[in-house]
């Protein structure tokens, strides 16, 4: 039991663990003070803040990435610095082999050439071993220089913390952390390792600290710095390194790798953004001699002082100096105590993603993304588009062409600009509203390759990049326009997503080639994060994604009370959000609103009735009726028979629909569920459910320039709306309406006309977004708002 006093923020995670996640959300209320978080908050910036130095991600650490596998951080200075060559390269790919072999995946990280990698191949592992101390040896400070100067270098604790939380990787094995140096008071040399702990949150699991350093003062200064540190065992002993036992005492131990877990899942609940320690004492029958190995540090400390050798050369210098006077002793022990380390940390890592899986959003009230933190932040939170962002290329020849010219080339005119739904909806939300929009999205990354040259000792094999162009080049308008933040994913090895369209003189269109699977490939783990790091009122996502990753979307928002919009896109991609793996995720109401085209609605129908047919135990589903929703007035001719039925059946899952019909017009459906239906997905008999529906015919536009765009306008100005709702309606955030629905139908002709609106402005003129957005009614009518 805890007992009551002074809780400080390395406390905080313990709490949260013993009291366990039922238990926690009414004393955190308390516990959230200025008093209880003295430091200032960093920000968290995982992946997306080193996506243009295009992190590459081996194939087998990006599998489990998508897969949501355990993962187990190393680094590499203990290949290239820490020992000889070749018991370097054999403990290192010995190493991987372990964490493999306790469930978990590998991911050495490294810099080749100016590239950070996350996970190494063996070539690469044999490279850095025989480069040893020529690899520049990398802490945070160095990353930048050796990126810029595209050298090869081995990451540090301090580096490989930094870099594992960028990647999503929350547990790291080291052989031993660096501390305060012994002689503290007159070097002031420290490592970086305990600043990075301060404030990355990774747990680090190692043998304690290096026992050449001032374990005392190492540990005082890790508290400070707001640290967990835990001994893995049975004994709260903090251990040093070569020897099980230091002398001093960790805050608590933790005797399995659930228990261990636990209390990471609880400091990142809690958005400590500082990591924890485990130190794990070397098994017995590998320790050193207290007298022996004590003997040949101080020897080897006297002897780098004697050399004026500090800083970062110390440590490599004292391991080698006492490996030396040791006759090979501490090497032996170096290499048994990092095998048991990593062992531990795959276990501990393949229990965390256990309790990932399991228990996300049981700790919502902990996270800075509860409705108890949100209430009054609505208005500054912005809204989020998922989706594609694409390099148009347009070709148009100067002259009416003729089948036979198809087999030539012929003269024209290319022009190249930026497309892509989702980026267009972004950029459309960015004009109308003034809290912002996050833009997510995937671009291509290097190709890698391999080409092997002689050296003295043979063939060696060398890492080759070729840029994607278009991906930069895309990065780099979306960061001139300035109108929306983006996180652009780089997915290595993949080709920037492109549209490439033929027309003649007339503008006809003659063929098009498009290729966007980058976007198939965007990582969920990575759209997750970003969605959690924003916090967004309102996720906006089209089709072109992953059915994994559009699941993600939708379980991540829901968990985290964000509303989603799903615009189809078109008519072969429009179903993933039905899939029939979808059905549970479907049922539990994540998914809130889509814009379909009535083309897009029929195949949508179509897999709708495909889940209820594949799910006909479900109780509700028995009593469907088939023609549940009264015909509005004013579409009588307009649509497809069927269309109804159509939209009754996509409605069982998706609970509002703007259905855009072009000229015709747009017809909104709307599921009104009762207060019973919000209570339980068990209601009887579904068909008793009232249904909305509301006809809105077209606008009448002159002068129509072009009608590319223009059901992205649409979509973006809807989102908007509803992401601001709030807003028009005060009523709503302050808990005053039981049904958010109710407020939305009230609003539906405002809505409508707005999203129409910003269509017909588009379509005026050859933009794919009109700029003339940033000034209509709707984005004046927030103006004022936001300045009030």
């Amino acid at each position: 039991m805890l007992r009551a006093g002074t809780i400080s923020l390395r406390n905080l995670s313990l709490a949260q663990a013993h009291l366990g996640h039922d238990a926690t959300s009414l004393p955190l209320r308390y516990l959230m003070t200025s008093a209880a978080f003295p430091r200032v908050k960093r920000s968290s910036q995982p992946i997306s803040t080193l996506s243009r130095t295009a992190l590459r991600f081996s194939d087998e650490v990006h599998s489990a990435l998508e897969s949501k596998k355990p993962l187990v951080a190393l680094e590499s200075t203990i290949i290239s610095h820490g020992m000889p060559y070749p018991q370097n390269y054999e403990t290192a790919v010995e190493v991987e082999k372990i964490v493999r072999d306790n469930g978990a995946v590998p991911a050495t990280i490294a810099i080749i050439d100016g590239q950070i990698q996350i996970g190494l191949s063996q070539d690469q592992i044999r490279i850095l071993a025989k480069l040893g101390r020529s690899a520049v040896k990398a802490s945070r400070r160095d990353l930048a220089v050796v990126l810029a100067k595209k050298q090869t270098g081995a990451t540090t604790v301090s580096a490989t913390m930094l870099l594992a939380h960028r990647a999503g990787i929350s547990v790291f094995a080291t052989g031993g952390i660096g501390g305060v140096h012994r002689g503290y008071e007159n070097t002031m040399d420290a490592s970086a390792d305990l600043t990075e702990l301060g404030r990355t949150p990774v747990a680090v699991v190692c043998a304690g600290v290096k026992s050449i350093l001032d374990i005392g003062r190492t540990l005082e200064f890790l508290e400070t710095q707001g640290v967990t540190v835990a001994t893995f065992g049975n004994t709260s002993d903090f251990p040093a390194f070569f020897t099980r036992t230091s002398g001093f005492k960790s805050m608590l131990n933790v005797k399995t790798p659930r228990e261990a877990a636990e209390i990471i899942a609880a400091n990142h609940a809690i958005d400590l953004q500082s990591g924890i320690v485990f130190g794990v004492p070397i098994p017995e029958v590998d320790a050193m001699d207290d007298a022996l190995v004590g003997k040949a540090i101080d020897i080897a400390v006297k002897e780098a002082h004697e050399q004026n050798i500090f800083g970062k050369e110390s440590t490599p210098f004292l391991l080698k100096r006492v490996n030396e006077l040791t006759g090979g002793g501490s090497l032996k022990s170096n290499i048994a105590l990092v095998k048991q380390n990593v062992s531990v940390a795959a276990r501990i890592a393949k229990d965390l993603s256990t309790l990932k899986a399991h228990s996300v959003g049981q700790t919502r009230s902990f996270s800075t993304s509860s409705r108890y933190m949100r209430r009054n932040e609505s208005i500054q939170r912005p809204t989020m588009v998922i989706g594609g962002a694409v390099v148009d290329i347009t070709a148009t020849a100067h002259n009416t062409m003729l089948d036979s010219m198809l087999n030539s080339s012929f003269p024209g005119v290319t022009r190249i600009s930026l497309g892509g739904v989702g980026r267009n909806v972004a950029e459309g939300i960015s004009r109308l509203d003034p809290s912002g929009c996050v833009f997510v999205s995937a671009v291509g990354g290097a190709t890698i390759h391999w080409s092997k040259k002689e050296d003295s000792d043979g063939p060696i094999a060398r890492l080759e990049a070729t840029d994607d162009l278009f991906g930069s080049w895309l990065i780099q308008e979306l960061g001139h326009r300035g109108q929306h933040k983006h996180e652009i994913i780089t997915v290595p090895g993949s080709r920037t997503a492109t549209y490439t369209a033929l027309h003649d003189a007339t503008g006809n269109l003659l063929s098009a080639v498009a290729d966007m699977d980058v976007f198939e490939l965007l990582p969920s783990v990575k759209v997750k994060e970003a969605i959690i790091k924003h916090n967004p009122k309102v996720v906006c996502f089209d089709a072109n994604l992953s059915v994994e990753c559009i699941r993600t979307i939708l379980e991540t928002c829901h968990k985290c009370d964000i509303k989603t919009f799903f615009e189809p896109t078109s008519v072969a991609k429009c179903i993933r959000p039905l899939h029939l793996s979808m059905f549970d995720t479907l049922l539990d109401g994540a998914l809130r609103f889509a814009s379909p085209n009535e083309y897009e609605l029929q195949e949508m129908a179509a897999s709708a009735r495909n889940l209820i047919n594949e799910n006909q135990n479900y109780a509700p589903f028995r009593r469907l009726s088939q023609k549940p929703i009264r015909k509005p007035e004013g579409i009588k001719n307009t649509v497809y028979p069927g269309f109804l039925l159509d939209a009754f059946y996509v409605l069982q899952f998706i609970p509002t629909l703007f259905v855009k019909l072009g000229a015709k017009g747009v017809i909104v459906f709307q599921r009104q569920d009762s207060q019973l239906d919000r209570a339980s997905k068990e209601l009887e008999d579904w068909s008793t459910r009232t249904i909305n529906t509301r006809s809105f015919p077209s606008l009448k536009v002159q002068d129509i320039k072009s009608v590319t765009g223009a059901g992205d306008s649409f979509v973006a100005s809807v989102v908007t709306s509803l992401s601001n709702l709030d807003r028009f309606q005060p009523e709503i955030s302050s808990g005053l309406v039981t049904s958010h629905d109710e407020v939305l139908w009230a609003h539906i002709e405002q809505i409508v006309e707005d999203g129409q609106i910003a269509a017909t402005l588009t379509m005026q003129t050859h933009e794919t977004v009109a700029h003339a957005l940033g000034m209509s009614r709707q984005a004046r009518r927030l103006q004022a708002l936001t300045s009030k």
